[in-house]
């Protein structure tokens, strides 16, 4: 990625993070107020206030989404500091999870499930954040179009003889092997996917039987 496209996705970021940081002080008056509303309702007697118990259910739901979108936010604001550095130390569990986050949205569309099944003990490379989140959404969006609607679609990295490898498999496909790899391979978004991995210094392979997408990657990405 040149400077000029890295200065421009750092600028998008700066000012995304910025957004985050105001929306996240929003849901922290919202949550204090409703907080303060749980409060004063627990001391007023039920037989003053008829239907005391479905105002507490409200605000817990009110407090449960204030929950919800400090966690996008906070996940929303990790991404937006992507382009700050080219180079960075990556856990590639918090990558997987952070991406489950951000392109869930997409998944529920398909009706299909997204979700991570983290690494025990954590694996940590040096790598672009930016291109490597592209490479994941680029590996989702391929299932995603390939397989149609349905079904649950799963990050997993993991090491493969010695070769640190994220993997994004797809279950309750109705397309046999053959469909699938060949789907796969001939879609526009396999050939982008493919140029990613080449700037990552790794790979990209496909399996039919899965499906899967394997994206074999360097412990240090060059950094010429």
């Amino acid at each position: 990625m040149n400077d000029s496209k890295r200065k421009e996705l750092a600028f998008f970021g700066k000012i995304t993070a910025g957004i985050t940081h105001e929306i996240k002080n929003v849901l922290a008056i919202i949550q204090e107020s409703t907080g303060l509303m749980e409060d004063i309702l627990a001391v007023i007697p039920d037989e003053i206030l008829p239907h005391k118990d479905k105002f507490q259910i409200s605000l817990k739901r009110i407090l449960s989404q204030v929950d919800r979108g400090v966690n996008i936010t906070t996940r929303l604001n990790r991404f937006a500091h992507s382009p700050d550095h080219s180079h960075a130390s990556l856990d590639l569990n918090e990558i997987t999870e952070q991406m489950v986050l951000l392109a869930s949205r997409f998944a529920r569309l398909k009706l299909v499930v997204l979700e991570s099944s983290p690494s025990d003990p954590a694996l940590i490379i040096t790598s672009d954040p930016v291109l490597l989140e592209m490479a994941l959404f680029e590996s989702i969006e391929i299932l995603l179009n390939v397989t149609g609607s349905g079904g649950k679609i799963t990050l997993s990295p993991r090491k493969i003889q010695n070769k640190y490898v994220l993997g994004v498999s797809w279950e309750a496909t109705v397309l046999s092997e053959e469909e699938c790899l060949a789907k796969i391979t001939s879609s526009e978004r396999w050939a982008s996917l493919q140029g990613i991995m080449t700037n990552l210094g790794g790979s990209a392979k496909a399996f039919g039987l899965a499906p899967e997408i394997l994206l074999y990657l360097p412990e240090s990405i060059s950094t010429q």
